[in-house]
This record gives C-alpha cells, sequence and structure tokens, in this order.
C-alpha cells in the first residue's frame, strides 16, 4: 500500500474524469494529478525530437536515455523531460492524434507508471487516467471509472478545440496490450451525461465513507 491514500479514477476519453477529479480532489484537499498530461507529454517530446511514433522501439530507446522527473511542487504535478516542461504543449492538435500510440509503448508505461505510484509517497492523491485503479494503483480501495454517452463526450471534446475521435481512441486504448483502458472489477462506475459534478462528487464521498476514507470537512 502506498504512504498516502490514493483515490484512482479511470474513464473514457472526454467522459468529465479531469472535471470531477479535479473537484473532488479540491473538496478533500488532495492532489490532483492528471496521468494522462505525462503521456502526453512525452508524445510532443517525441515529435519535437522527430522520432516516428510508428516506431515503438525508437521510442523506448529515447525515453530509456532522456531524463524524466515527476514531481509535485505547490500542490501540483510538475513534469520534465530533458529540463523541459511540456504540459502546456499537452493540448495541441498532434499530440491528440498521437498519444494513443506512445501510450502503448511498454517502456515508457513502466517507466511512468513507477514515477506515479512514488507520487504517492508525497502526499495523498485523486490521481486519474486510464489505468490508475488496475495497474498503477490496483491495491487502493478507492476507486471509480467514469464514462459518458458517446455523442456527449464528442461534443465536449468539441467544444475543447479538439478534432481526436473518441471512440477510435478509447478502441486503440482498451485494445493495447500495455495496460489497457477497462474498469476494474471494485470500481464504482460514475455517468457524467446523466448528473452534474456536484452531483458526482457527493456520491464518490459517500462512498468513500463508506470505504472508511476519513475525509476532513
Amino acid at each position: 500500500m502506498p504512504t498516502h491514500p490514493v483515490i484512482a479514477i479511470d474513464g473514457t476519453a472526454a467522459s468529465g474524469k479531469s472535471t470531477f477529479s479535479r473537484a473532488l480532489g479540491q473538496r478533500i484537499g488532495y492532489t490532483y494529478v492528471n496521468t494522462g498530461f505525462m503521456y502526453r507529454g512525452v508524445t510532443w517530446y517525441m515529435q519535437e525530437k522527430n522520432i516516428p511514433l510508428t516506431d515503438p522501439d525508437a521510442i523506448a530507446r529515447e525515453i530509456s536515455a532522456v531524463q524524466v522527473e515527476t514531481l509535485l511542487h505547490n500542490g501540483e504535478l510538475a513534469f520534465r523531460i530533458a529540463g523541459v516542461d511540456p504540459l502546456p504543449h499537452v493540448r495541441e492538435a498532434r499530440v491528440n492524434e498521437g498519444v494513443s500510440q506512445v501510450s502503448q509503448v511498454g517502456a515508457v508505461r513502466k517507466l511512468l507508471v513507477a514515477q506515479q505510484q512514488a507520487l504517492a509517497e508525497q502526499a495523498p492523491l485523486v490521481m486519474e487516467g486510464r489505468d490508475i485503479g488496475t495497474v498503477v494503483f490496483p491495491q487502493t480501495p478507492y476507486k471509480f471509472y467514469i464514462d459518458a454517452d458517446p455523442e456527449i463526450r464528442a461534443q465536449r471534446r468539441s467544444a475543447q478545440g479538439e478534432t481526436d475521435v473518441i471512440k477510435h481512441r478509447d478502441a486503440q486504448d482498451s485494445q493495447r496490450q500495455n495496460s489497457p483502458l477497462t474498469c476494474a472489477p471494485d470500481a464504482v462506475r460514475l455517468d457524467s451525461g446523466r448528473f452534474s459534478v456536484e452531483e458526482l462528487v457527493a456520491t464518490a464521498l459517500e462512498h468513500l465513507a463508506s470505504r472508511g476514507l476519513k475525509i476532513a470537512t
């Protein structure tokens, strides 16, 4: 078990898991960590280095050779590759298009999962991603899986100004060999298309209390 409690949030693309996770973290005073930003950051770096995203061996060699730093700073995720902060670039269209390819590379996942697990030694976390409850922190008793109707998710993605096809993203991530997107058997499913963020947070707080998590009010 990690030193500090971890609330694992998984879910489909544009399901609202980031909004929910951030709101839940703020409500209970836990540090919010978006692991998707880490994979997107690596994708941007590979693109900047002109590493072909269709060449997993080249990606593995590069990620093994470069310094990757993950830490919490002032209650937020700080992420550096070769001393550079890629987070301002993680929503670029080319990153959206390439992140699923990079996320499938075993060397990338092994490195980032280890760094994500190490964050729980620093502070209590609300961590969101695609494999948090199944791979990164399978032992945590606090797990949620966020989803919504595909049409609603497509509208959200469009409103964000992004053009990636969410069905394709979800299919790629669900079918990959390394850490596929799946709902942990003991995760609580939440439908962000039917309920507001406030309602989802209230439901989550009730569940967390039922699992024995003590939350300051």
